[in-house]
């Protein structure tokens, strides 16, 4: 079975870096990016099976980096990981295309998250 490749995308390295290291504590391969530039290059020219996005980054305003990931790809999961709780945030990120938000920095769901919304999308291509 092909290695689950999933984009990690954060304008903070630790953050990335501790994305990638719990990923491939769980056997699956993390690659990072640190600006919006650099995450739509790897998009445009890798496959993902996943995407976590932080929902702020310095150049884009709010949520348009989901909104862009799903214009170039409409059926990869994404998982904003965003230090903001509230309410309103969570539903803009769905409207943005979002599969699922989970709140910085507590990660203990991110784990479950991924195998979850990978087993679906791998249920649904059977």
């Amino acid at each position: 079975m092909p290695t689950k490749r999933i984009l990690c995308v954060d304008d903070d390295a630790s953050t990335c870096e501790l994305l990638t290291t719990m990923l491939g504590f769980s056997d699956l391969e993390a690659i990072s990016a640190l600006d919006v530039d650099e995450a739509l290059q790897k998009i445009k020219s890798e496959k993902f099976s996943l995407y976590i996005l932080d929902s702020q980054m310095p150049s884009v305003a709010g949520l348009s980096l989901c909104e862009q990931v799903r214009e170039l790809d409409k059926d990869t999961p994404i998982i904003i990981f965003s230090g903001r709780a509230r309410q309103t945030d969570l539903d803009a990120a769905k409207l943005a295309g979002a599969d699922a938000y989970l709140i910085k920095p507590d990660s203990s769901n991110l784990i479950d998250t991924v195998k979850r919304l990978l087993r679906a999308t791998r249920d649904t291509s059977l």
